[in-house]
């Protein structure tokens, strides 16, 4: 009896497939918006894929912002959002940061923010996602421009 319930038990690990870490693709939507005078909101949805047949949760993100290679923003956020197997997904990425922070060295600096062509943001870090009990750090590492909205 005992060697039946061994054989059962290691034909269940057999059969279940390794969970795999879930794809980071890409960033959209990606804007900031002036608050104040002061301060801006940094929008932007991560989109990734969840290869996996069953359901992953996403628990959280560590990311760094840089902005013409300066640190602007860091975003530490929990989230508990579940995602269904085997589609892509999106992680809402938002920040505050403040305007001194963007180190706008001259009025023309200023000025070319509100053009058409905005400074590239650089975010880098990782999206924790949890699937079979397992915790993955999903690698973020994307360059983008950015409009700016008033």
């Amino acid at each position: 009896m005992r060697n039946i319930f061994y054989i059962v038990l290691l034909l269940g690990f057999v059969s279940c497939s390794k969970p795999e870490s879930p794809e980071f693709k890409y960033l959209e939507n990606v804007q900031v918006e002036l608050e104040s005078l002061s301060t801006a909101k940094l929008h932007a949805d991560a989109v990734l894929y969840n290869p996996n047949k069953n359901a992953v949760t996403i628990k959280g993100a560590d990311i760094d912002i840089y902005m013409e290679n300066k640190a602007i923003g860091k975003l530490d956020m929990d989230y508990n959002i579940k995602v269904e197997g085997n589609s892509d997904f999106k992680v809402p990425l938002d920040v505050a940061i403040q305007l001194k922070d963007l180190n706008l060295n001259s009025i023309g600096a200023a000025f070319g923010l509100f053009g058409n062509v905005g400074p590239e943001l650089y975010y880098m870090g990782k999206i924790k996602v949890k699937a079979y009990g397992v915790t993955f750090s999903v690698k973020v590492d994307y360059k983008q421009k950015i409009n700016i909205k008033m």
